[in-house]
């Protein structure tokens, strides 16, 4: 869908998302974020993107081995790209069909790095929770990905093979990042049915959660995304287990969050929200930095 100017007072500019980019696991079965794609692809008319990639691994043996393990030689980096290619087929013969435009990226690099700079063709950019390994020359890490992106990243926990994104939960905290996921994730708004805006308020910030909250549903309301309620909770747990525990209780399909509002490593060592829906999100969550 091709975004056009509506002839509404506020001139309500129609977002979609033209290209949908997932990565696709060389060494895996073409799993449920495949699916997930595809079905997405078809809900805004997008163009599909397969992206598979592998990182060679320079070998630097000692002086004294040098004659005996030689470095990777070219005959190796056409067995992997010939084995990306082959995915490739699969993905295309799965997934294309008359109605749906796909299109396939084998690429020699590390995932992680490769799919950040794929995402400079997609709208939005599809991957699992957790890698299926965790080679870096093999796998792909989410949150790097979703640090390096500079799109909207749904991430799609294991197991999941559908996604019918009726029911949403939009995470808000007012920093930078949630207000860039919120505009990121109208596409999906306006089509669903139910939407909540959830803050979980820690000590002391008490005040002020209703006016927050307000006026983002009037933000979405003035993009024509009506279908919104307000609940704000204690933080008697953490915040990403508390909204663990909502999404779960309450029948989401969607989590919208901002990523990363603090470094990565902090994140990682001191414990965060991200850190906290990647491991135990149930549903999908669509993550903007």
């Amino acid at each position: 869908m091709d975004a056009v100017v509506a002839g509404s007072a506020g001139g309500d500019r129609l977002m979609s998302y033209a290209s949908v980019l997932v990565h696709v696991d060389h060494e895996a079965p073409l799993g449920g974020r495949c699916s997930i794609a595809a079905e997405l692809a078809d809900r805004f008319h997008a163009l599909l993107i397969g992206v598979a990639a592998w990182a060679p691994m320079a070998v630097f043996p000692p002086a004294e081995e040098v004659s005996e393990k030689p470095a990777v030689g070219d005959f190796h980096l056409q067995d992997m790209k010939t084995l990306l290619d082959q995915k490739g087929k699969e993905f295309c013969a799965a997934f294309g069909t008359p109605d749906r435009r796909v299109e396939w990226r084998s690429i020699l690099d590390f995932p992680t790095e490769a799919v950040a700079r794929q995402a400079r063709a997609a709208d939005l950019v599809i991957v699992a929770n957790l890698g299926e390994s965790k080679d870096p020359f093999r796998a792909l890490d989410p949150g790097s990905t979703i640090l390096k992106a500079g799109r909207p990243v749904l991430v799609v926990p294991k197991g999941l093979a559908s996604l019918t994104p009726r029911r949403i939960a939009v995470a808000w905290k007012d920093v930078r990042e949630a207000r860039r996921a919120v505009v990121d994730a109208l596409p999906l708004l306006r089509a669903a049915e139910e939407i909540v805006l959830i803050e979980i308020l820690e000590e002391g910030d008490e005040n002020g959660s209703a006016d927050r909250l307000k006026d983002v549903a009037s933000h979405l309301a003035r993009h024509r995304v009506v279908t919104v309620t307000r609940q704000v909770r204690p933080a008697d747990v953490t915040a990403g287990d508390a909204l663990v525990r909502f999404v779960k209780d309450a029948n989401m399909d969607v989590l919208i969050a901002g990523a990363y509002g603090h470094s990565r490593l902090g994140e990682w060592a001191f414990g965060g929200v991200t850190r906290d829906l990647l491991a135990g999100s149930p549903i999908c969550c669509l993550f903007s930095h």
